[in-house]
């Protein structure tokens, strides 16, 4: 069964079998959904859809976006983004995060693997004569 995850009269999150709506209605604040029994709101700003989505791993990491961390796999805390592969590349789809909400991510910090080349053994022979 589908549900459709809307805002109740007092700004609080439900979930609505598509079934029980009887009808959509257009309003300047987004549609209204209307059952049999109570009218619903669709979310339309960043701050409802959180409401609506906080429960299923969505989070708030910048003013500008709110991110599924179930899917975020990286964090970069220098230029503090997310990234949602590891790792990361030019292409990669990210999310900005704001200092105030790095510990909501600080976990997924990465440390690059380094590369470091050792060098050969030096024998002694190579410097002492013998």
């Amino acid at each position: 069964m589908s549900y459709i995850a809307l805002l109740d009269s007092e700004g609080n999150p439900v979930k609505i079998d598509p079934a029980d709506v009887v009808l959509i209605r257009p309003t300047p604040d987004g549609p209204v959904f209307q059952t049999k029994d109570a009218m619903y709101y669709y979310p339309t700003t960043l701050e409802e859809l959180l409401i609506v989505l906080k429960d299923v791993g969505f989070e708030r990491l910048d003013r500008t976006n709110i991110v599924n961390l179930n899917q975020a796999k990286a964090f970069d805390p220098k230029a503090r983004k997310v990234y949602f592969e590891h790792p990361w590349g030019g292409d990669s789809k990210f999310a900005t995060v704001s200092e105030a909400n790095v510990s909501k991510v600080q976990h997924l910090a990465k440390e690059e693997s380094a590369d470091y080349k050792t060098k050969a053994i030096l024998r002694p022979s190579l410097f002492w004569k013998k």
